[in-house]
């Protein structure tokens, strides 16, 4: 576990803090007409980031009961558990305990605390299979704690995909309330920051969607409140600056900058596994702000009450949106493709006899922290960052095995069946071009976006291509030390193929969505890459392929920079690192056995294109290991 100053530093990075600096600043600008702005305090559930995945289930049980405490001991505290994950973990540490439970389920009535609908933030779009586990706490709340939570709060991730409304809305569960991370990802634009609106997906289900700009550390980070934490976070600030000062710099600078026409709106209060400390003195703080004359009057609240006030006020006009808003920090998951693969094998296994211990370790596997090598130890110990990846190999392999058996968990996919060799078919030729150049090992330095650098060199690694008239299979191995041997202990490698077209004739769309595939995305734009594990239709002037890979999910288009009548697809095969950043600023670099244990460190990557063609239908992906 960090100590609380590398605690609220972590937390800091987690919401994309800005420096606070106070001191000296003059009263903002007039506010904004606004009746209420809501706020949420809270934690943010990260599974992994701040520590190793059982130290976070312990610290999480003591902020549940450390909200308690301070709710008894003030009627104005309020808490809002987003993750399901922590509360089934305190009801399970008290189930002796009825009391207890009765304690907690008092505080729930009487609004001091509330519970999210989804368990975690997960990685969505990269494991659409295990969606539905997402909600499984929702019957065990009702039953124990006497209610059944219908606000689905996912923060940090930047992304989830149109599966996750269509998800949600099966479960009951009518809101969604998201603060992207802006430290790790690009803003999001104002057509969907700028007011709630109704998600709709293709299916016809809908939730209403707030998301905070600022992300969900807002209150603290940019509205800063309140001021008392705000001086404690910021030892720089001198002593003798007043809360007005702090308020004005804060509170009026945010209301005058929003770019909003509603007439509610609502932030979160939240840093990451924080406890309650910053909260116990918001409703004193807003209390001090809702005395000035006129001004917009703030209220800590449960989020439950925001969207039920936003619709009984304005449900006949807020906006509807459609369309596919797809994964980002997914992508990460290449880190470890044999793995990945293994588990949505098993997620996609999981059933109503699957006990509910095992689909609780199911879901903790899609936490957007959750992952082998260099992910999140940034700032951690080193020994606890070895701790860490231990865990969480030996929680895959436990998940993996009580699925589908203790030899999944070595399994590896089948290698897919090349056509028979023979004349290079001419349907492939004005798509690709001929089989010598048709498709490449590319790697090089890069974080995530883009998968890989314009001008980084072909590995010199060979690639097998064979086709028939409709099916093109790519096969090759990648030798992940010997590549890092050439390129550095962190790269990122693809599996490109030449398209025959300019950029602006192709696009991409993951073939399980209907609002991609008809073009339709909920951001206004396609996006530079795609999340697809199932994978991904390219069409081009005149053809239509699908392309899959078993250890593939990640998908970009890329302009050629040499031909502006060539495109480039690339599909992600790793996000390879053992060297990471720990405390004190300690380069960790590790064999790449102990920064991936149980991960192949060769694999073998097959991509599969097959023409879209009346009456030939695609190639099917193996359901099991092999």
């Amino acid at each position: 576990m960090v100590n609380g100053a590398e605690m609220l530093r972590r937390a800091l990075i987690g919401v994309g803090a800005t420096v606070l600096m106070v001191a000296g600043l003059q009263p903002a600008a007039a506010q904004r007409a606004r009746d209420t702005v809501f706020i949420v305090p809270g934690g943010h559930l990260d599974v992994g980031f701040t520590a190793p995945i059982d130290s976070v289930r312990v610290r999480r049980i003591a902020i549940i009961d450390a909200a308690m405490r301070a709710a008894h001991a003030d009627p104005g505290f309020r808490w809002f558990e987003e993750g399901g994950w922590s509360v089934e973990a305190w009801l399970d540490q008290y189930h002796n305990n009825p009391s207890h439970i009765a304690d907690l389920r008092a505080l729930i009535r009487r609004g001091q605390i509330g519970v999210g609908a989804t368990m975690l933030s997960p990685y969505a779009a990269a494991f659409p299979e295990a969606l539905h586990l997402l909600t499984m706490h929702l019957d065990r709340v009702e039953r124990e704690l006497g209610t059944r939570p219908d606000v689905a709060v996912v923060n940090d991730v930047p992304a989830v995909p149109e599966a996750m409304v269509d998800a949600l809305a099966a479960a009951g569960v009518h809101y969604l309330l998201m603060g992207p991370n802006l430290f790790y990802s690009r803003p999001l634009p104002i057509s969907v920051t700028r007011d709630p609106f109704y998600w709709e997906s293709s299916k016809g289900a809908r939730v209403l969607v707030a998301i905070d700009p600022e992300g969900y550390g807002a209150a603290f980070a940019k509205w800063l409140l309140p001021p008392d934490c705000v001086r404690a976070a910021n030892p720089s600030i001198p002593s003798g600056v007043p809360d007005a000062e702090i308020f004005n710099a804060g509170v009026a600078r945010e209301l005058a900058a929003m770019k909003t026409t509603q007439p509610l709106s609502i932030i979160q209060h939240a840093i990451d596994n924080g406890d309650p400390l910053c909260a116990l003195h918001l409703d004193a703080a807003v209390a001090e702000w809702n005395r000035q004359p006129g001004a917009t009057k703030l209220v800590v609240s449960m989020p439950d009450v925001f969207f039920h006030h936003l619709e009984a006020r304005r449900k006949a006009s807020l906006r509807v949106l459609r369309g596919e808003w797809g994964g980002d920090w997914d992508l990460l998951r290449a880190s470890e493709p044999v793995w990945t693969w293994r588990l949505h094998t098993a997620l996609r296994a999981i059933n109503a006899t699957t006990p509910a211990s095992v689909q609780r370790e199911a879901v903790t596997v899609i936490d957007h922290n959750v992952g082998l090598g260099t992910r999140w130890m940034d700032g951690l110990p080193a020994a606890t960052a070895r701790e860490h990846i231990a865990e969480v190999a030996s929680l895959y392999r436990r998940v993996v095995g009580a699925v589908l058996g203790p030899g999944a968990a070595t399994a590896l996919p089948a290698r897919l069946a090349l056509p028979p060799s023979g004349a290079w078919p001419a349907a492939w030729q004005s798509i690709v071009g001929d089989r010598r150049q048709a498709a490449v090992v590319r790697a090089g330095v890069s974080f995530i976006r883009p998968f890989v650098p314009a001008d980084a060199p072909i590995a010199a690694i060979p690639v097998e291509v064979a086709a028939d008239q409709n099916r093109l299979v790519v096969h090759t191995t990648i030798d992940r030390i010997a590549l890092e041997r050439t390129i550095g202990p962190k790269y990122q490698a693809v599996l490109e193929v030449e398209i025959h077209a300019p950029r602006d004739r192709v696009t991409l769309a993951p073939v399980n969505s209907p609002a991609a595939r008809a073009g339709r995305w909920l951001m206004g734009t396609p996006p530079d890459h795609v999340v697809a594990p199932d994978g991904v239709i390219i069409a081009g002037p005149g053809w239509s392929i699908r392309a899959w890979g078993p250890l593939l999910y990640g998908w970009s288009l890329v302009a050629d920079p040499h031909n502006p009548g060539m495109t480039r697809l690339q599909a992600l095969a790793l996000v390879h690192s053992v060297q990471g950043t720990v405390t004190n600023g300690e380069q960790l670099r590790l064999p790449f056995a102990a920064m991936y244990p149980g991960e192949p460190p060769a694999p073998s990557f097959d991509l599969e294109l097959t023409r879209e063609v009346a009456g030939v239908p695609h190639a099917t992906r193996p359901t099991s290991p092999r």
